[in-house]
């Protein structure tokens, strides 16, 4: 069995879980099937820009996290996540 199809499944688990990760905190709130990665959404905010550079509204920032590199190993960034409690 593709041990990246066997691993899919077991990451549904983390979908609303807390996560830490280098340099902030966050919620994983969908897994992409592709790849496969999970989205973070940040706990902090930031200004985003409106089409002529004005900050015009805070948001949260969006991570996405691989979770196999390219050589088929877990990507390090996948390793580094802290899943809290």
């Amino acid at each position: 069995m593709d041990r990246r199809k066997a691993d899919f499944g077991s990451l549904h688990e983390l979908i609303g879980r807390k996560v830490s990760f280098p340099g902030g905190r966050g919620t994983v709130v969908e897994i992409l099937e592709d790849g496969p990665s999970l989205v973070i959404q940040a706990e902090d905010l930031e200004i985003q820009p409106d089409s002529l550079g004005y900050a015009r509204r805070r948001s949260r920032e969006t991570r996405l996290v691989e979770v196999f590199d390219l050589a088929g190993g877990y990507d390090p960034d996948f390793l580094a996540l802290v899943v809290e409690e």
